[in-house]
């Protein structure tokens, strides 16, 4: 933590008269005294969140620092895992008590955003709007995707403004100062800024010279000074003057680390249920990937184009590359919906043949699969409910199979409650309420759960597994994180010879990625060489049978563990 000394007003002062020096030596005075009385010791607010949340000492810590010596500019380094948002939450709430910050503005990753506005609203009582048009940031309370921020009628509107308090989350994204969202960041006029990140080095050291020159510029120096003072090779990877530049940041940036905080996380223990189909299920399964397999060649030899008057070579390109690029995603979904449950691959089979000129082997695929009777997949589940004595929430990525687990569920005697992203906000917090007094089971897609912190609950059942390996550790997150006293167990189902198993063996496992954190897997995946989404790109390696991607994901997670380690270096050792 960063340590606070107030200034002394007789520190090399040489008075220029006798009656000059008598003013400046009660001036000096008069500031002492007011130093000590306006030093904030206690939050104000804190009665208005202390039945929501349970705030540890060096969060509150962190907060009363802020507001006593970084008042206007803070970034906030926190190890993965300790509560960052809650921290910023603890200010924010603590400036607007103060009528210190009236308009604010909250920019975040696109998949943070209702994260934000809930967690913000359960717990400390203010409503934010998200914004989606302009016209949005003329209200005081403003959350904005940082991507759709950037975008010129939103930047504009945004910079009519001048707002009392700009909070930047995963402000690690920002490092590179080329790219349209730095400059966003700097071109907002603010009073106060909080920058939040657990990674402020990734790639090399000149990236943490660009987020602090964002935070407050020329800090530390234009970048030349910067490699000149502090730089020690050519690729930013060795530093020089290391204490220096730890003091420094000290009066510009604070970062509590796990050791130093005291706290225990709860033990995760994994079980994985590697599952094998009937032979109708499985005949089924292999049918429709040897028809998706067909499909997608068919798309990949789809590269000549006819000529048009209105339209250039270019911009014919672009228009079957937009054309390749839809059929691609709906043969992506039409996969991960049938790795979900038969029935919900079924029904986006005859969604999909909708489209189709020729639906005659497709009708046959299925009917053929309306025809199963056994669920091998939602046997295994029962088995694990009767299991299981706690609360239990199971993901999955689809509302379809949510709701037919639903139905499957009473009728084999299990209520449950839903819990997804078509619900409104009020809603949502009755559901909770709901499965926390009421219900055993809670039935969650990945987007309901976007924000919530289940920690009464301690059993999670991955009835599908996401292909990007985040959504996997935010479904984990929801109840394995500070406040959690119970061991949290994980389920994970996945079947035998399917892409499931392919992403298990070959990717997930890799990486050990049921024990990694959040923080971590956002270093490995921007470590990530690939083309498009990483759905396309396991979607593309399965169907082809490649290795290639899991190598690389490994090659990622090395590059990744060298980061984290120049990072801690520098950090978390004196």
């Amino acid at each position: 933590m960063v340590k606070i000394e107030l200034l002394n007003p007789f520190k090399n002062r040489e008075p220029d008269t006798a009656v000059d020096s008598v003013n400046k030596l009660l001036l000096g005075l008069l500031a002492f005294k007011l130093a000590k009385i306006s030093r904030i010791d206690q939050l104000i607010a804190r009665t208005t969140y202390s039945n929501s949340i349970d705030t540890l000492n060096y969060q509150t810590q962190t907060a009363l620092d802020v507001l006593n010596s970084f008042s206007h500019r803070v970034l906030l380094a926190d190890e993965v895992g300790l509560g960052k948002t809650i921290e910023a939450g603890i200010i924010l709430k603590e400036f607007i008590t103060r009528k210190l910050a009236k308009k604010i503005l909250i920019l975040t990753p696109a998949n943070l955003k209702i994260q934000w506005q809930e967690e913000i609203k359960s717990k400390f009582k203010e409503d934010f709007i998200v914004a989606k048009s302009p016209e949005d940031y003329e209200n005081e309370k403003v959350i904005a995707s940082i991507d759709t921020a950037k975008t010129k009628a939103h930047m504009d509107m945004i910079n009519k403004y001048y707002w009392d308090m700009l909070i930047v989350d995963e402000a690690h994204k920002l490092k590179n100062t080329q790219t349209h969202n730095y400059k966003l960041v700097k071109s907002i006029q603010k009073e106060r800024f909080l920058m939040l990140t657990a990674t402020p080095l990734q790639n090399n050291i000149l990236e943490l010279w660009a987020l602090i020159d964002l935070l407050h510029p020329g800090y530390l120096g234009t970048k030349a000074a910067f490699i000149k003072n502090y730089v020690a090779d050519k690729d930013g990877l060795k530093m020089k003057n290391k204490k220096l530049l730890k003091k420094k940041l000290s009066a510009i940036m604070i970062r509590n680390i796990r050791s130093s905080t005291g706290i225990k996380f709860a033990k995760r223990e994994v079980k994985t249920h590697l599952l094998t189909f009937s032979d109708e299920e499985f005949k089924f399964y292999q049918a429709v990937i040897g028809f998706v397999r067909t499909e997608y060649t068919k798309l990949e030899k789809t590269t000549t184009l006819k000529e048009s008057e209105e339209l250039s070579e270019e911009e014919l390109k672009k228009m079957a590359a937009s054309q390749k690029g839809m059929l691609t995603f709906r043969l992506i979904m039409l996969t991960r919906q049938l790795t979900s449950s038969i029935r919900t691959g079924i029904n986006a089979l005859e969604r999909y043949s909708e489209n189709l000129k020729d639906t005659k082997e497709l009708s046959v695929i299925i009917e053929n699969g309306k025809q199963i009777k056994s669920d091998k997949k939602f046997e295994k589940l029962l088995k694990i409910l009767k299991s299981e004595k706690g609360k239990v929430i199971i993901f999955t990525t689809f509302i379809k199979t949510q709701k037919n687990l639903e139905t499957e569920l009473a009728i084999n005697g299990h209520s449950s409650v839903l819990f997804n992203g078509k619900m409104n906000s009020t809603q949502k917090e009755d559901v909770i309420e709901e499965f926390r007094m009421q219900k055993k089971i809670l039935l969650c897609t990945d987007a309901g759960s976007e924000g919530r912190n289940l920690q009464f609950a301690n059993v999670i059942i991955n009835y599908d597994l996401p292909w990007n390996p985040m959504r996997i550790e935010q479904r984990i997150g929801r109840v394995h994180r500070l406040g959690q006293k119970k061991k949290v167990i994980v389920h994970n189902l996945a079947t035998r010879d399917t892409i499931e198993t392919y992403i298990l063996n070959r990717l997930y496992e890799k990486i050990d990625l049921f024990h990694v954190t959040i923080g971590e897997m956002d270093l490995i995946l921007s470590q990530l060489k690939k083309k498009g989404s990483i759905e396309q790109t396991v979607f593309e390696a399965a169907i082809n049978n490649d290795d290639g991607f899991a190598h690389n994901f490994s090659n990622a997670q090395k590059t990744a563990n060298k980061i984290k380690k120049i990072d801690e270096d520098f950090f978390n050792n004196e």
